[in-house]
């Protein structure tokens, strides 16, 4: 396996490919922890992928917050692993987590490059920002051709839950959804990807509803007539995250910490929610499932 750091001033992160040859592009997309997720590059380069981990806040040169993070950057990223050597075929996938998943649902409708998706703890609609300060929670998360997306704001006076000392934030994502107008305008408009969809989600998400946004999703394919795009795996005692963002033989760690997390632009220790067993399950089940989806459609 082959690692190259990248930051030309156009890209920044790490591509991570085996030695055998070119094979399939991915890009993976972290959450509002922000950095880049080295751990599932190598995780993919060792299931034949050409992976580029991808930073795309919170590092010199990016937006400092997540905020109106620009979706071209996302375009240029694609076009950049199109381009290495060590990849084949014509179009590239996209793996996400939370707010990472939210970016590559809202990038594969509107490039039509993008040939598969993977969206741990996905969201149906776009969401306001998330700041350490200033006016960025009530900006849009992204922009497209310098215009911000249309975002669900967050709602007047909601605010997290406090669970055995840590912060629940799904109650102020459920609060900002009653906003049906705000919602209806921010919907992501899954059914303009031509790219298959595999949505994974913990029906105890404590950071937002992910397993109900999900259902959204494949409603609104269902409702186009194209329902046979998109698959939802549902882990009813699972949280927000169960991904192999760390190294297989920690994932009894994973299992301890998998219930909370540092998220940096909220700051403070947040409920990730799911019971530690049924965490540790859908890790081990999810994951193999999302590599062979993004191997049957990446050619």
């Amino acid at each position: 396996m082959r690692r190259v750091d990248v930051d030309d001033g156009t890209v920044a992160g790490s591509l991570f490919v085996s030695n055998t040859g070119p094979c399939p592009g991915v890009i993976a997309l972290g959450g509002s922890e922000g950095g880049c997720p080295v751990q599932v590059g190598r995780l993919l380069a060792g299931e034949g992928f050409a992976c580029l981990a991808l930073s795309y806040f919170h590092r010199p040169g990016l937006p400092r917050n997540l905020v109106e993070v620009p979706l071209d950057y996302i375009e240029t990223a694609v076009r950049w692993l199109q381009d290495r050597e060590e990849v084949s075929g014509d179009r590239v996938g996209l793996i996400g987590v939370s707010k990472g998943a939210e970016l590559a649902l809202l990038s594969a409708t509107r490039f039509p490059v993008v040939g598969a998706v993977v969206a741990y703890a996905p969201s149906a609609v776009v969401f306001a920002g998330i700041s350490c300060g200033g006016d960025g929670r009530r900006r849009s998360s992204w922009s497209h051709h310098g215009t911000p997306v249309p975002f669900v704001p967050y709602a007047p006076r909601s605010h997290p839950a406090l669970r055995w000392r840590r912060l629940a934030l799904a109650p102020m994502y459920r609060a900002a959804l009653e906003n049906s107008a705000a919602a209806a305008a921010a919907a992501i408009p899954i059914e303009q990807t031509h790219a298959p969809v595999l949505l994974l989600s913990g029906g105890r998400d404590s950071i937002w509803p992910s397993s109900d946004m999900a259902d959204e999703l494949v409603a609104r394919c269902a409702r186009c007539g194209c329902d046979d795009r998109v698959v939802h795996l549902r882990y009813d005692d699972a949280g927000h995250s169960f991904i192999p963002w760390m190294p297989p033989t920690r994932h009894e760690v994973l299992g301890r910490m998998a219930n909370w997390f540092r998220l940096a632009g909220f700051g403070g220790m947040f409920e990730l929610g799911g019971r530690r067993r049924a965490n540790r399950r859908a890790l081990n089940d999810a994951w193999p499932r999302a590599v062979t989806f993004l191997r049957d459609n990446l050619h």
